[in-house]
């Protein structure tokens, strides 16, 4: 960085024969200097952000503080918050451990260390302005002084009416077209009057929009008044900040002139109000209006490896830029349908210019990312998506087009065609189903999903199912496929996009074929921890709209789940033995006797031939190889008869659970029992 002159003192010493001799002892260097004070308003009594820059010739350490003073005509906000002020070094900002306001005076303690011949600035909101007019001065020092340095600002009339038609100035684009690169040149205009540019101070510069300017400028790039600028910086987005050079110094005029090469570019959008604000010894000029015009870039081309409706394709993006790209610099490609792009899309397949791009995002039809470290800088740009990463072409024939968006700059496709057609057939899902293994609250629960008849085909590892589970359920970010199967067959990819499982099968699966889907237990959907009545849609990729959605039942978490064929039940997240398996006689669900009391708390007494089951007022007795059950004194007909399995007596479910009030949830072979 270049700093602002030091200027030394010569001193000449004549000296005469004296009887005494003369000693002069040497002055301390100066460690602290002030080079800017200025104000967002110079107003008399106006509240206003105050900036204070110094060159410090002391290190700065974590936990040293920064004092600035305002004259007694000040009223300072006792209240200042760390957010009403920022410390800067050499435009890097600087963390601050605490604020303070004691007697006008601001004291900041910095948590970083700040290097010896940093220039420090320094934001302090909340600073009301003296009543009267005149000069003031602001003082600072640090925790390496003992002594402030000062510095006058003048207080007036409001800096935000200080511009007056003398001060407008022309601002020169190299052209008007929107988001094109350009040369700008601002002025030449006359100072108000009595300012004169001095060496070391600064101007500053609001840019129209954020977007025009890069992320640094070369001070090889600005000249003030036909010279080099010693110091360039971009400071709050849309604020460029220039040090006067030595050859300006004296001038009652500013021309600033940015080349081609300092990467500012026309605002993304048109208009014809679009101007500058540039801000010097604390007075404000402005620029007057720019039209910018409709953008001119390039159309992009756009090649597929395989332009069919619906099939897996390659795509490659072909770019002219208006300017040249260079490493880190940001690229989204929006493509024109959703669904198009997988959720999950994996950096190895996207490049540009042939190296594999980083930081990729996606976001329904949306893919970002950003060119590598070791990008070689170029207005030439090819953007390949590989095969391999699954994109596949809208579903309907006709013309399309792709809008990026490199390095802040918007460019559209050519059209390229989408051919082919793939008429949906008409299907019945009227009896199609969805199940929960388990349908406890806040449990993890296994989906069944049996669809009758899809309406399109689905091309394997290409096509994809979309199960949408209502806000409530968890699901995992990371589905492991061998907890998915497709009509038996493990999936080839599962992924979470939000609520929803995108689900591709290995195989491929005709019209009007019927899909069994299987999520088990183990892939990690947890049901909401609410009970209810939770609506589970599915669609695929290959049809338009919902192919159908069904109620599933989340019953309290103290219902009872179980499976047939196994000898456990859960109840509360606990997993409890039985002592015989669940299982079924011709459609009828035998439950060991014991079950009753351990999982439905009933109080039951059995033998080697009888079963007494009592709940409340109700009292069942049964008898082994009995099809007739005693309930309360009157006989009742059996489902199926009572059976002896490991000397315990099993019996038929679902006439207990309707005669004690309880309700059944059956999913192939799952089993929720709750009241």
């Amino acid at each position: 960085m270049n700093k602002s002159a030091k200027k030394g003192i010569s001193v000449l010493l004549a000296t005469t024969v004296l009887t005494s001799p003369f000693v002069m002892e040497p002055k301390a260097a100066q460690a602290l200097s002030i080079e800017e004070v200025s104000a967002d308003d110079t107003g008399a009594e106006e509240e206003t952000e105050y900036t204070i820059e110094f060159e410090i010739d002391k290190e700065l350490k974590s936990g040293d503080t920064i004092y600035v003073r305002f004259p007694s005509d000040y009223s300072v906000d006792k209240k200042l918050k760390k957010s009403d002020v920022s410390v800067k070094d050499d435009s890097d900002k600087v963390t601050i451990d605490s604020v303070s306001v004691s007697k006008n005076v601001v004291e900041i303690e910095i948590g970083d260390r700040i290097k010896k011949g940093s220039v420090v600035t320094v934001e302090i909101d909340n600073i009301t302005n003296p009543d009267d007019k005149g000069s003031y001065s602001i003082e600072v020092k640090t925790s390496s002084e003992s002594t402030y340095k000062s510095k006058k600002i003048s207080i007036g009339k409001s800096s935000s009416s200080s511009s007056s038609s003398k001060g407008d100035f022309e601002a020169s684009h190299s052209n008007k077209n929107a988001e094109e690169s350009i040369s700008l040149t601002l002025g030449k205009f006359t100072l108000a009057s009595k300012s004169k540019l001095k060496e070391g101070k600064y101007i500053y510069v609001d840019f129209p929009t954020r977007d025009m300017l890069p992320k640094s400028i070369s001070k090889s790039d600005v000249k003030v008044n036909g010279y080099k600028a010693d110091y360039v910086t971009i400071i709050d987005s849309d604020t460029v900040r220039i040090e006067v050079p030595s050859g300006a110094d004296g001038d009652n005029y500013i021309k600033l002139e940015f080349s081609s090469s300092a990467g500012i570019v026309n605002p993304s959008d048109p208009g014809k109000s679009y101007y500058y604000t540039l801000e010097y010894d604390s007075k404000k000029y402005k620029s007057k209006d720019v039209e910018i015009s409709g953008a001119s870039s390039t159309p992009f081309s756009v090649s597929l490896s395989d332009s069919s409706v619906g099939a897996r394709s390659s795509y490659t993006l072909d770019f002219d830029l208006s300017s040249k790209l260079y490493s880190n610099s940001d690229i989204q490609v929006e493509f024109p349908e959703w669904g198009m792009v997988p959720p999950v899309l994996s950096s190895s397949n996207v490049t540009v210019n042939g190296d594999q791009v980083t930081g990729l995002s996606v976001n329904g039809n949306k893919v970002s990312f950003r060119t590598p470290s070791g990008f070689s800088s170029s207005n030439r740009l090819s953007v390949k998506f590989a095969y391999d990463g699954y994109l596949v072409n809208p579903k309907s024939a006709g013309s399309y087009t792709i809008t990026a968006k490199v390095d802040n700059k918007t460019y559209k496709s050519k059209d390229f065609q989408i051919s082919g057609v793939v008429a949906p057939v008409p299907v019945d899902n009227t009896q199609a189903t969805i199940g929960l293994t388990r349908a406890t609250a806040s449990t993890p629960a296994g989906l069944q999903i049996g669809i009758k008849a899809l309406g399109a085909p689905i091309v394997r590892n290409q096509g994809f199912i979309e199960v949408v589970l209502p806000v409530g359920f968890k699901v995992p970010a990371y589905v492991p496929t061998n907890t998915v199967t497709v009509n038996g067959v493990a999936a080839n990819y599962v992924g979470a996009r939000g609520q929803n499982l995108i689900i591709v099968p290995s195989t491929d699966i005709p019209a009007r074929a019927a899909v069994q889907v299987n999520v088990a237990e183990t892939a990690g959907i947890v049901n909401p921890g609410t009970p209810g009545v939770y609506s589970i849609g599915v669609y695929t990729s290959e049809e338009k709209g919902l192919l159908f959605a069904r109620p599933a039942n989340v019953v309290a978490l103290n219902g009872v789940s179980f499976k047939a064929n196994v000898a456990t039940f859960t109840k509360a997240g606990k997993t409890t033995k039985l002592a015989v398996a669940p299982y079924t006689v011709n459609g009828n669900t035998l439950m060991p006797t014991t079950f009753f009391r351990d999982a439905l708390g009933f109080s039951v007494s059995y033998t080697k031939t009888t079963a007494k089951v009592v709940s409340g007022n109700t009292v069942m007795q049964f008898k082994v190889g009995s099809n007739i059950v005693n309930v309360n004194g009157q006989n009742v007909t059996l489902p199926a008869a009572v059976q002896l399995k490991n000397n315990i007596p099993t019996l038929p479910l679902k006439t207990i659970a309707d005669r004690t009030g309880y309700k059944i949830i059956y999913v192939n072979g799952n089993y929720t029992v709750y009241k």
